[in-house]
């Protein structure tokens, strides 16, 4: 029986490092380390090498401003949701409050990232390694500019 809870099995894993780090001092990390059960959606380390550096340093700066935790509370979904589940589901809530979308078509996808590693059990709740950081589109991080070199 695993008995870690969801951040400091994240952390244990070794892969999910940066998302942890944005994770720290969250009212989300205190959720996650909680009695709740949760299903968490998170991008391995190697996925944040891909995304814009304004994009990521937006989400640094706009800590203060609540937008990174909407950007973290779109990876997490209430209750414990294994991968076997998540195929036969269209879509689900997180804790952001709006809905990401489920797709079996080719391989398993969650708002279009692929799962790369799945059902990492902690005691309270799953992890599943996915290949980008997920950004509801009616964030302000989102819609940060993307400056070309």
């Amino acid at each position: 029986m695993q008995t870690l809870n969801l951040i400091d099995t994240a952390a244990r894993t070794g892969i999910f490092q940066t998302f942890t780090r944005l994770l720290e001092g969250s009212p989300l990390e205190q959720r996650l380390r909680g009695k709740e059960s949760f299903t968490l959606f998170a991008p391995v380390d190697i996925s944040f090498a891909y995304l814009p550096p304004e994009t990521f340093d937006s989400l640094l700066r706009a800590e203060t401003d609540g937008i990174l935790w909407d950007v973290l509370g779109y990876h997490v979904v209430p209750g414990k949701i294994l991968s076997g589940e998540l195929c036969n589901l269209c879509k689900t809530p997180t804790v952001y409050g709006v809905e990401l979308t489920i797709d079996n078509t080719s391989e398993l996808k969650v708002d279009g990232a692929k799962l790369l590693h799945v059902d990492i059990v902690a005691w309270n709740g799953v992890i599943h390694g996915i290949d980008r950081l997920l950004m509801p589109t009616n964030s302000a991080a989102a819609a940060a500019p993307h400056q070309s070199n």
